[in-house]
């Protein structure tokens, strides 16, 4: 619908020269053009006179100048007021498909945790940045920089109190909000620093690696920290692993079928040392994001779909078709296993810390990585006395 807004303001007035007649210090009123087209069903154009655009935006009793003057107008998207089922006569379905997904992609219930931490990297550093906040963002923290820290979904929310928390994690009208929320679909790694207990009140530190920079936060009680450690891993892991299902593709699955299997071979069937141009082939089939860099989810599907493709090597009778040797892959090794490899995988191909494996460390270092990752386990005794890994670990010099 179109709308205007009657906004006065007042013109400079300069000297009035001798002889001139003095002018009325009121704008020139001008009334608005309707828009050229005007869609179906909209109000008329209302019957109103308004000064001109510049002389409202030059008087700053009005206010400051609105960030929309000046922008076009355009059509972002169209979307139903109500999901809507999927049949032919609804032809704008994309927020729905959307919400369909978000519903299907969540995180698992055992780390909706909830408890009370030091929102400080340091202790010394805690009245310094409640200086800072107080001061750019009017966050009131205790003196200890106490918070009721929750994991909710993908969200890790810091709240005032426990008593904010129980009354506001529920939404509602004029329930308490959180102070601060992060993405946790962005971190990749968390670490955990442990400290002098006799000299800190939480000597405990975890440091949550994200590809936006580190957030950290301090735990007092030492039961307390595999509870967050273990959730935020797995929050980690259930992110990493369902944003590379929700891209993967059949035919990529085909492609890469080939190459875990040619790898696999001679990795491990063979004995044989691999080419540095097998290795890049290697590295751009598991590149399901195709952003050039392997990241926690897609070495956990290259882990898998190398036992996988070992499994088929072998020749036992579940390894035939891609889809039972997978199943039967994920039977020997569980989510948390592979996610578990999968971190000991990247930390050893990735000097840099920021959570991905580029090409060319990935060609130096990952058939060592490799043979770590799928050999490491009981996996070689299922499937037979073939392998002489130790030999094998010592030729590639791991």
């Amino acid at each position: 619908s179109w709308a205007a807004a009657v906004v006065w303001g007042y013109p400079m007035v300069g000297n009035v020269a001798a002889g001139q007649q003095l002018v009325s210090p009121l704008p020139v009123m001008t009334r608005p053009k309707p828009p050229t087209a005007t869609p179906l069903g909209a109000p008329l154009c209302p019957d109103l006179e308004v000064p001109p655009q510049p002389q409202r935006d030059s008087a700053p009793e009005d206010g400051p100048i609105s960030v929309a003057y000046g922008f076009r107008p355009t059509l972002g998207e169209i979307r139903p007021q109500w999901p809507c089922p999927n049949t032919a006569q609804y032809l704008h379905r994309g927020a729905t498909r959307r919400l369909e997904r978000e519903i299907l992609w969540h995180p698992r219930q055992s780390v909706d945790i909830a408890g009370w931490v030091v929102a400080a990297a340091t202790e010394e550093e805690a009245e310094e940045q409640h200086r800072k906040h107080l001061e750019h963002m009017h966050l009131h923290h205790n003196a200890f920089r106490l918070a009721f820290q929750c994991i909710s979904g993908w969200a890790l929310m810091l709240w005032r109190s426990e008593e904010d928390f129980t009354e506001g994690i529920h939404g509602g009208r004029r329930a308490p909000r959180a102070m601060a929320w992060l993405d946790m679909r962005k971190a990749f790694d968390v670490h955990v620093e442990v400290g002098d207990r006799s000299f800190h009140l939480a000597a405990h530190r975890f440091t949550i690696m994200m590809h936006t920079g580190n957030y950290y936060f301090c735990v007092e009680l030492p039961e307390d920290v595999p509870v967050w450690l273990n959730a935020i891993r797995r929050l980690i892991q259930d992110a990493s692993w369902q944003s590379i299902c929700a891209k993967d593709t059949e035919a990529h699955q085909r492609k890469r079928w080939i190459a875990a299997c040619g790898v696999a071979d001679t990795l491990f069937v063979h004995n044989a040392p691999i080419g540095e141009r097998a290795m890049a082939i290697l590295f751009h089939a598991y590149d399901i994001d195709f952003d050039c860099y392997l990241r926690v989810g897609e070495i956990m599907v290259l882990i898998q779909e190398l036992i996988a493709a070992l499994i088929h090597d072998e020749g036992h009778a579940e390894g035939r078709e891609r889809g039972t040797a997978i199943a039967s892959a994920a039977s020997r090794v569980s989510e948390d296993e592979l996610f578990d490899r999968a971190m000991v995988f990247r930390r050893q191909c990735c000097p840099y810390h920021d959570g991905k494996v580029r090409k060319d460390e990935f060609v130096r270092l990952g058939p060592a990585a490799l043979s770590q990752a799928v050999g490491a386990s009981s996996l070689i005794a299922d499937l037979g006395e073939t392998f002489e890994w130790p030999a094998f670990t010592e030729m590639l010099g791991f």
